[in-house]
């Protein structure tokens, strides 16, 4: 609990504190400025109810008719205070929750960081997800049981004089004696919200594990999910529907379970919730009824009483009433603390293979004594003794499938983590093709432009490379946003060759990167990179010897 209490203040200390910016000092004065008027307006309706009530008693019209005036000059500031406290709250939560993505994203994209916080075996699941929901749950939680604690304080402070101040005519019998216990009705109060908090947390306390486990399996099932859409085409020409059925069954039948355990401990906390609520609601009026009836205390100061007394009780029995928003915001920090670590220890890992400029000017890879372990670091994936490639070179790893072609790759790449050697190299831009040929959202120019932009690409040129690679019919069709959808594999592997062309880097790794193609094919693209790339390193794997 106490390092989730120190991730959250350094989630907000850090987004108030050190970005030295004005907007969010801005918006959360006047949240806390809109709150503070909420309480204001509150208080002048306290006392407002003494004068209505006793006017009512009294039976004095005009004086009635006069504070229904005053009643809504005093609503028309409550509700302003409302609206635009929940408004500069919303965004407050917006800017606020952009900054934290940000940051989170900074770390998951950094040195691909999303990559090796995979290898762990115990990473954060979806960490996608956790960016995209957990910063908006936390930081709306946030400002939702701060802003209610602000209000809740001032409004103790607010109302617990005029408490203090009725329960000096509410007399008490003591050994056959009446007698005046200062602040009778506060301390009362005091007593049962400490009673009703207590009771709350014995109650609730295991909502935090609930509501932890609830987003997780929600989490499972969404990607679940997004797995049979993104691949669609595939799991339909195996016919796959049934098996991926019974998957997403057993996921989701993994969150109904934990949903029913989440239902029956929030009902168990309702139930008291609301117990506590409702019998709050009398105690003031059963306890300053005698008074009352024996004349002792005026009908406007009874409801005044009462309202107070409800004020009080509620700015005391915050947590009671807030426990569940609570318990999501502890579930909610202790992922997004959890996903943190995950990605500051993939930060941490060193290069597997540090690369130093040891080469001059001129273009050069060296490797020796290069070894790809898997994550025990115990077996052996794949081993290169040596390797030295000047500008222009070429070299070829070849080997039947599954001796190790695609973890050297990755080695080389220097994305693995558990790899061994040494490599001395001044290229500056390396660029891996991958059997399968990722494509980004967006056009067919953002997919052809990867990793560069669209911007830093022609319209002219990126054709020009698509025409190339044999893709001439899809130039017109440069700016479509599902044409990448349609595309074959073979086709796709086209089009990452073409990236190639526009990319130029310095060192071009193909693994098996025009494998859907045939041998001619294969044979033409090969020759086209190597016209096109006269200074490129290039490093292919295959299975041909």
């Amino acid at each position: 609990m106490r390092s989730v209490s120190r991730a959250g203040l350094r989630y907000a200390s850090s987004y108030f504190l050190e970005t030295w910016k004005l907007v969010p000092l801005i918006l959360l004065a006047a949240v806390i400025a809109c709150q503070l008027g909420v309480v204001a307006a509150q208080v002048a309706m306290n006392y407002w109810r003494n004068d209505f009530f006793q006017s009512l008693q009294d039976k004095n019209w005009t004086e009635f008719v006069r504070q229904f005036w005053v009643y809504i000059l005093i609503a028309a500031a409550l509700i302003t205070a409302t609206v635009y406290q929940k408004y500069f709250a919303q965004w407050l939560t917006i800017h606020w929750r952009d900054w934290l993505t940000q940051r989170f994203l900074d770390l998951w994209l950094a040195n691909a960081n999303f990559y090796r916080a995979r290898l762990k075996p115990k990473s954060e699941d979806n960490p996608d997800q956790r960016i995209a929901e957990d910063t908006y749950k936390f930081v709306s939680h946030v400002i939702s049981i701060s802003v209610g604690l602000v209000g809740a304080t001032v409004t103790l402070g607010s109302f617990v004089t005029i408490l203090w101040i009725i329960s000096q005519s509410v007399p008490v019998t003591l050994f056959g004696e009446e007698r005046v216990i200062p602040g009778l009705l506060v301390w009362i109060l005091v007593l049962y919200s400490a009673a009703g908090t207590l009771l709350a947390h014995m109650i609730g306390r295991r909502l935090i594990p609930l509501n932890f486990e609830q987003d997780r399996r929600e989490g499972d099932f969404r990607f679940g999910l997004m797995r049979v859409r993104d691949n669609a085409e595939e799991i339909a020409l195996l016919n796959g529907g049934a098996p991926e059925r019974r998957e997403l069954n057993s996921r989701f039948k993994m969150l109904a379970e934990n949903w029913y355990a989440l239902m029956a401990r929030q009902k168990m906390l309702n139930f008291f919730t609301e117990a506590y609520k409702h019998s709050s609601l009398y105690i003031p009026y059963l306890l300053l009824a005698p008074l009352y009836f024996s004349g002792g205390i005026q009908f406007g100061a009874f409801m005044q009483a009462g309202s107070a007394f409800a004020q009080v009780r509620g700015a005391l029995s915050f947590f009671v009433t807030a426990y569940e928003e609570l318990s999501e915001l502890i579930a909610v920090t202790q992922r997004l603390s959890r996903l943190e670590n995950d990605l500051g220890t993939a930060q941490e890992i060193e290069p597997c293979i540090p690369s130093e400029n040891r080469e001059g000017d001129v273009p050069r890879l060296r490797i020796a004594q290069l070894r790809v372990l898997d994550p025990t670091e115990r077996d052996t994936l794949g081993q290169l003794e040596s390797l030295n490639l000047a500008r222009g070179e070429e070299f070829k790893i070849a080997g039947p499938s599954g001796s190790g072609k695609t973890s050297l790759v990755k080695g080389i790449a220097g994305i693995w983590p558990y790899a061994r050697g040494d490599v001395a190299s001044n290229l500056e831009r390396t660029l891996v093709l991958p059997q399968r040929a990722y494509m980004p959202l967006g056009t067919l120019k953002d997919a052809v432009s990867y990793p560069m932009t669209r911007d830093e690409v022609d319209d002219d040129i990126a054709q020009a490379a698509l025409r190339d690679v044999g893709l001439a019919a899809l130039v017109d069709n440069l700016h479509d946003k599902t044409i990448v959808e349609r595309l074959s594999g073979g086709e796709l592997q086209r089009l990452s060759v073409a990236r190639a062309l526009l990319y130029k880097p310095d060192l071009l790794i193909l693994d098996e990167a025009t494998s859907a193609l045939e041998w001619t094919a294969q044979c033409q693209l090969g020759n086209l990179v190597r016209e096109r790339l006269p200074d490129t390193i290039i490093i292919e794997t295959s299975h041909a010897e």
